[in-house]
């Protein structure tokens, strides 16, 4: 099996947070794999999310001829950051093994009420919807940098760019309006 490339640290991710230094990786890496595979896919596209992993995999993102892509992914990065720090709560507040879902506590610690851990989870899910944002103005106001973005891609970010924020249900929009079209 290939070697899975993330697109952003443990290390920067665990800087960004209140996560504990000792907090194992089983748990971080597959939430950072899963914001950048799921979340960053639907804001750049799987094109330019290709083109990310191929240029961080063999070391030529910081060339000076993907300059631009070493921008984009610099500032993703803590999109991908708190994207991943969600998914990392609540892998480690409940473990599923052969006797259920558990969870474990110590004798000195006590384990967060499930109230808690959905306050916990819409702080860091507000904070990447917020550097969502940000890093969607990036990509309009730069577009004609990433020749992966296709025009599907582009319509996408730009129709969601006032409707960034996460939310379990459909709040509705304009029926029968198309999305603007790309300035290619």
């Amino acid at each position: 099996m290939a070697k899975e490339t993330l697109l952003t640290s443990e290390a920067f991710v665990k800087s960004v947070s209140s996560i504990s230094e000792n907090v194992a990786g089983k748990y971080v890496c597959p939430s950072i794999r899963e914001a950048q595979d799921v979340s960053f896919r639907r804001v750049i596209g799987d094109t330019l999310l290709a083109k990310l992993k191929a240029l961080v995999a063999d070391g030529s993102i910081n060339t000076e001829e993907n300059m631009a892509y070493k921008t984009l992914l610099d500032r993703a990065q803590y999109f991908i950051a708190y994207s991943a720090i969600v998914e990392v709560a609540q892998k480690v507040t409940y473990k599923i093994a052969n006797a259920g879902v558990v969870k474990t506590p110590d004798e000195k610690v006590e384990v967060v009420t499930q109230e808690d851990l959905a306050a916990v989870r819409f702080y860091y899910q507000s904070k990447a919807d917020n550097a969502c944002i940000d890093l969607q103005n990036f990509i309009l106001n730069n577009w004609r940098d990433y020749p992966e973005l296709t025009e599907g891609d582009y319509n996408r970010v730009r129709a969601t760019l006032k409707s960034a924020a996460s939310c379990g249900i459909f709040l509705g929009g304009a029926r029968g309006k198309g999305a603007p079209k790309c300035g290619r």
